[in-house]
């Protein structure tokens, strides 16, 4: 036997010890945690056995947990040189949305989102602490057998919390049996020993390693809320959201998408005609030097806006790239401290000086900054349309005024006192209205950060790129921030209006916006543009709370009740992952993102 046939019997041989095709047989969905696959190759096995297998189970997700991730080009080099042929196609699609090596959870999805592979990239110890999952599966490597240093075992601090009852547990190990240290966390019901040639996928195909199979249960479950629903029949799978904004349209695209009839509300008339007119916005990432929950949140945001829009036409979302330029006032930081602090791929951020700024710009520029190669000009009503547009959305252009729950439904009413709907799950997704509809339902917590929710003005100016020289070529960002131009028009951000908006407020903030602008691109303005007659532009108001986190998650004792609201100025960054996040919970996924960060948005 060859090599590659000798390394795709002993793969096959590892599937059999976890009691595959026979352990998913059936079911609605299998869970596989794995901490020794690197480079998915398990993966892709696994993911070619489930296609071929007639009684495979409806969904199948995989949770990789890796230091570091290869480069795309080395990934694609290695798996189609270990795969047997008819596997090649399912690795072009690994390799397709293989991402950059960035601290954090990534989520991949394959044939139309029932086969998921969730890479958590970090320290072993780290993302299994972050990770919210329920296995039927786990792999672990040798030296995750070893005993631990204090603080840092995994089956002490994380593993067993990880688990469903009479999981499979599987390591490779020179060893005979399981580490006693294991028992402080798991009931062990059976333990065995196997022989499997060059062990889990190891490199030298003549050694012999032992593998240790267990069947275990943990001796603790640490629940994620108990009034928070999993795994719903498929036919109570009916959503209800109200807010058909970027929040309430993301929601519902990502219940549709895994099967969901999802039946949306505008929060009112006006909200919709707002969006109409905004012109164009920014998806940018945030960073920070601790790389801090906020921006390790905007990160995750960023990433999975990507990962959702890839099928959008560009003329939406135009991936432009984006500077952000060094402070010269205010609070100033060391951009190029940063960003060597923080290490992250270039082709996600790097440090450039004023010459390479301008030239990215394609204007004279006289600070530098950092640049997000990946960052998009996005245009929000063409991209709501689409949203709107998914299969299993129904859009309903009706104003709701309050909300009860029934025996299993939550019913939607109308100011009228007539019943719009009635859904076993119901999202509020409508910024400032979401506080509005729970205060007049009684359901409004004083305490809660809801409560403490409240609206800032903002206003954006729609500037003649004739005025700004014609405008740059990337998002330019810093004390403001300016826009590619969209249809010959430059979009000049972002004031903030705390008081009453009034006629003059807004020129003034639009004014001011214009300013900005100019002194960002390094251009003087001429005469005319001192005092413009009737600047055109935009004005929203946003939903913030006071820590500038969303508020995400179900609402405290009301089953079925969610909300998605508090997203500031963020919306384009936080909508794809809040819906996702969302979704997983409903559907019993891995969750798409850390769940210290989960904790913080879903205090409500």
């Amino acid at each position: 036997m060859n090599t590659q046939n000798a390394r795709a019997a002993q793969r096959a041989q590892v599937l059999r010890l976890l009691g595959l095709p026979h352990a998913w047989a059936g079911r609605e969905s299998y869970t596989l945690l794995d901490l020794d696959d690197d480079d998915g190759l398990r993966f892709v096995t696994l993911w070619s056995q489930w296609r071929s297998d007639p009684r495979r189970c409806a969904r199948l997700h995989v949770v990789l947990v890796v230091q570091t991730l290869s480069l795309a080009s080395t990934l694609q080099g290695r798996l189609l040189s270990v795969l047997p042929e008819q596997d090649h196609a399912l690795a072009e699609q690994l390799v397709k949305q293989w991402p950059l090596s960035l601290p954090g959870v990534h989520r991949l999805e394959f044939d139309a989102l029932n086969v998921t592979l969730t890479l958590a990239v970090g320290p072993a110890n780290v993302m299994l602490s972050r990770l919210t999952l329920a296995a039927e599966a786990v792999i672990l490597s040798e030296a995750q057998l070893a005993e631990p240093a204090l603080g840092q075992g995994i089956g002490a601090v994380g593993l067993g919390r990880l688990m469903k009852a009479d999981t499979v547990l599987l390591a490779c190990a020179t060893r005979a049996t399981w580490p006693a240290w294991f028992e402080t966390s798991l009931v062990f019901h059976e333990q065995t020993t196997h022989q499997l040639e060059a062990g889990l996928e190891r490199p030298e195909p003549t050694s012999s390693y032992s593998v240790l199979r267990a069947r275990a249960s943990p001796r603790a479950r640490a629940c994620a809320g108990s009034d928070t629903p999993c795994d719903s029949p498929p036919a109570l799978r009916h959503l209800a959201v109200v807010g058909g904004g970027l929040a309430g349209l993301h929601v519902a695209q990502a219940l549709a998408l895994r099967g969901w009839r999802v039946t949306v509300f505008e929060a009112s008339v006006a909200q919709a005609q707002q969006q109409s007119a905004h012109l164009a916005a920014a998806l940018t990432p945030v960073v920070s030097r601790q790389d801090d929950q906020y921006a390790r949140l905007s990160r995750a945001g960023f990433l999975r806006a990507q990962a959702r829009w890839a099928q959008v036409p560009e003329a939406i979302v135009t991936a432009c790239g984006a500077l952000q330029l060094q402070r010269t006032s205010g609070r100033i930081v060391d951009l190029k401290k940063i960003a060597e602090g923080l290490g992250f791929s270039e082709q996600f951020m790097r440090f450039v000086d004023a010459a390479q700024a301008s030239e990215l710009a394609g204007m004279p520029l006289t600070r530098g900054g950092l640049y997000f190669p990946a960052a998009c000009r996005v245009q929000p009503k063409p991209l709501l349309d689409k949203l709107a547009r998914t299969e299993g959305i129904t859009c309903l252009n009706a104003q709701v005024a309050r909300i009860e729950r029934g025996l299993t439904n939550w019913r939607v009413f109308d100011q009228a006192g007539r019943v719009l709907t009635e859904a076993p799950q119901l999202v509020l997704a409508a910024g400032m209205a979401t506080q509005q509809l729970l205060a007049a339902s009684g359901l409004l917590a004083s305490s809660s950060r809801l409560a403490s929710m409240y609206g800032l003005g903002g206003e954006l100016t729609y500037v003649d790129q004739t005025l700004l020289a014609g405008g740059p070529r990337c998002i330019v960002s810093g004390d403001g921030y300016v826009l590619p131009a969209v249809q010959g028009q430059c979009v000049v951000g972002g004031s903030y209006l705390n008081e009453a908006v009034s006629p003059e407020a807004v020129a003034l903030a639009r004014q001011e916006n214009l300013e900005r602008g100019a002194k960002l691109l390094n251009i003087s303005l001429p005469p005319s543009a001192g005092s413009p007659p009737g600047l055109p532009g935009w004005g929203g108001q946003r939903a913030v709370v006071p820590d500038r986190f969303p508020v995400v998650g179900p609402v405290a004792g009301s089953a079925g009740l969610w909300v998605a609201t508090g997203f500031a100025s963020r919306g384009l960054s936080w909508a794809s992952l809040v819906g996702d996040l969302i979704a997983a919970t409903l559907m019993n996924e891995p969750l798409p993102l850390e769940n210290d960060i989960i904790a913080r948005i879903s205090k409500n």
